[in-house]
């Protein structure tokens, strides 16, 4: 996942927790809830496929080490 996929999803996460926290009724609450639980794991998957096979070195740092 590069940052502008990351950013992205993050600003959907926060539109719909403002919408879920401003007036909505229980039904529009619980799709918007579920919305960001579907995102979130989404992102969370990636992040750890990422972790697993890093691309220039991703988080784990393999293959930056200084020389």
């Amino acid at each position: 996942m590069d940052f502008l996929e990351a950013s992205t999803k993050l600003e959907r996460i926060e539109l719909l927790a403002r919408f879920a926290h401003v007036e909505s009724s229980g039904k529009e609450r619980a799709i918007a809830l579920e919305w960001i639980g579907e995102i979130a794991g989404e992102m969370h998957i990636a992040l750890k496929e990422e972790i697993k096979n890093p691309h220039d070195g991703g988080l784990s740092g393999s293959g930056r080490g200084l020389q």
